[in-house]
Order: structure tokens, then C-alpha cells, then sequence
């Protein structure tokens, strides 16, 4: 009878720790492609937190947001990093998160191969209203603005700054017959068809901080039209019906910290939120923008129509 008995405690034990919940220490991230965290960093996340970091990288901005949007109810991740301004209106809607935090910024901006054009003998441009004329025709590339972040971002500089649609329209049809390549994404646009990597578009679609890349022992191989840029802000959040919630929120915790703060614009070329000291070469070659235009614009309200009328102009 007593070892009935503590068999019996035993089972009694053992079955009441089975139905404890089991707490998860992974905790998934949705980014963009672009995301970088060094696996440093990643080994203090984990060791600071007690929480395994899964990277789960989704395409571009808008895929990203697309994505998350079509699995809200059952999400791949836990958090995410990278939706920006351009598209946090959809994500809000559609109640992706309770709250989105700013994590950096960056200015959308033209670049062009300095290298190039000295070699080419061909003035460069002054400003992005400049690239419809003749001297410009076949040099420029742009990402696509229906799944591109950097895309969407000209498509509001372009309504900023001029007063009328029909300006709008007329600049984007004198692109369309100058020459305008549209690639699937900012990664395609500027490591496949820029200049500086051996494509064949020396004026590229992407942000102030670049030509800090592209920095040869101090001599500038590339630079930025810093005028009339489109300031994006990057955003993350703890996503609702997350698997594991508290994890998310120690991993949003860590991309507003110092550490992660701090490696911003060496990994990402972005700018910081935080009040972390920029590189030196982030306060020059790659500094922020000097104006910016179209951040304040109803994008969400105004994307349909704006993506219908680019097509109507680059489709015909």
C-alpha cells in the first residue's frame, strides 16, 4: 500500500508540472531586408534579457507590412522593426500593434556617382527636378514605389513640391521618357544598377547617409542631393496576439537603447533617435538632409490614387 501510494504522489507530481504552461524563451523579430544586428549585439540581447533572438527578415518595407497585415491573426513573429512612415498609417489601421516606437530616421534622397561624371564630363545635377532633362537621359533609377519605402517616399517629395497634379504628372512623364528605370527595390536599385557597383545608372534613389559608404580613403565616391529630401522614420512595436509578448517588448526595449542606438549608422545608415554621437563621417559626407518636404502629406490617404496615377503614366 505504500508504494501504491507515493506512486500515486508521484503521478499526482509529475501531472501537475505537465500542466503548468511551458514559458517560451524564443522571441521572433520581423525586419526588412536591410536590418543588421551584429551577432555582439545579439549575444547581449540574449544575455542581458535570458530571451533566443530569431531574425525573421520579410523583403521590403511594404512586403513587410503586407505580410504582417495578411498574419495578423496568427503573426510570424512577435515584434517588428522597419515599418516607416510611409506605411505605418497601414499598419495602424489594420491594428498590427497596440503602439509603434521611432527607432532611427533617414533622409530619401538622390545619390549620385561623383566618380562617373568627372569621368563622363557631364555636370552633375543640383536637385531631383533636374533629372528629367536632356542631359540626365538613361542615367537615373528608382525603386518601385507600390512595395518600396524609398519609392513611395518620391512619390510624396514629387506632390510636395510641385502645387498642381498636373505639374506632378509632367515631371513624372518627363522621367518616363528621360530614361527612368524602376527596379523592384532599393536593394536592386542600388547594388544591381548603380554605377558604384557596377550597373549602369550613375543617379541611384536612396538616402543622405550613402555616400558614407562609398568613401575611398577620404575621397568621395559618391554624393547626395540634400535638398528637398523626404524624411522617413523607421518604427517598432510589440505585435498583438504575439506568441510571446513580453519578449517583444524586451527586444523594442533593446533596439531604443544606447547599444543598439549607437550601431545604427556604420550597419544601417540611419540616423539614431537616441542622443548617441554620430560618426564623424555621418556628420559630413553622410550627414542628414538639409531640407526635407512630404513627411506631413496624408500618404495613406492619398496612396491609392498616387500608385494608380503612376501607372497610368509609366504603363502608357
Amino acid at each position: 500500500m505504500k508504494k501504491i501510494a507515493l506512486l500515486a504522489i508521484s503521478i499526482l507530481t509529475l501531472s501537475g508540472c505537465a500542466s503548468e504552461p511551458i514559458e517560451t524563451t524564443k522571441v521572433r523579430l520581423a525586419t526588412h531586408d536591410s536590418f543588421v544586428m551584429t551577432d555582439e549585439l545579439i549575444s547581449e540581447f540574449e544575455e542581458s534579457t535570458g530571451y533566443e533572438l530569431e531574425i525573421v527578415k520579410v523583403g521590403d518595407t511594404g512586403t513587410l507590412t503586407n505580410q504582417l497585415v495578411l498574419t495578423k491573426d496568427a503573426p510570424i513573429a512577435d515584434a517588428v522593426y522597419g515599418i516607416d512612415n510611409t506605411f505605418l498609417p497601414v499598419a495602424t489601421e489594420t491594428q498590427l500593434a497596440e503602439e509603434f516606437a521611432p527607432i532611427n530616421y533617414g533622409d530619401v534622397c538622390f545619390n549620385y556617382d561623383a566618380e562617373w561624371f568627372e569621368a563622363n564630363k557631364v555636370t552633375t545635377p543640383t536637385s531631383w527636378r533636374d533629372l528629367g532633362n536632356e542631359e540626365y537621359k538613361n542615367l537615373t533609377v528608382i525603386s518601385n514605389p507600390i512595395l518600396s519605402s524609398p519609392g513611395m517616399a518620391f512619390l510624396a517629395t514629387t506632390h510636395a513640391g510641385f502645387e498642381t497634379s498636373a505639374e506632378v504628372f509632367a515631371y513624372w512623364r518627363s522621367l518616363r521618357d528621360n530614361g527612368l528605370k524602376i527596379a523592384a527595390s532599393w536593394t536592386d536599385a542600388y547594388f544591381t544598377d548603380f554605377t558604384r557597383y557596377g550597373g549602369k545608372y550613375p543617379i541611384v534613389l536612396s538616402y543622405a547617409s550613402s555616400p558614407a559608404a562609398e568613401l575611398v580613403d577620404g575621397v568621395e565616391g559618391s554624393k547626395a542631393l540634400r535638398d528637398e529630401c523626404f524624411r522617413q522614420t523607421e518604427f517598432a512595436g510589440v505585435l498583438n496576439k504575439a506568441k510571446n509578448p513580453q519578449g517583444a517588448k524586451a527586444i523594442v526595449d533593446f533596439l531604443k537603447a544606447d547599444a543598439f542606438q549607437s550601431s545604427l549608422a556604420w550597419n544601417m545608415f540611419v540616423y539614431p533617435v537616441a542622443d548617441v554621437e554620430l560618426p564623424a563621417e555621418f556628420q559630413t559626407t553622410g550627414a542628414p538632409a538639409t531640407s526635407t518636404i512630404g513627411e506631413n502629406l496624408d500618404i495613406q490617404a492619398n496612396r491609392d490614387k498616387w500608385l494608380e496615377d503612376w501607372s497610368d503614366v509609366f504603363d502608357n
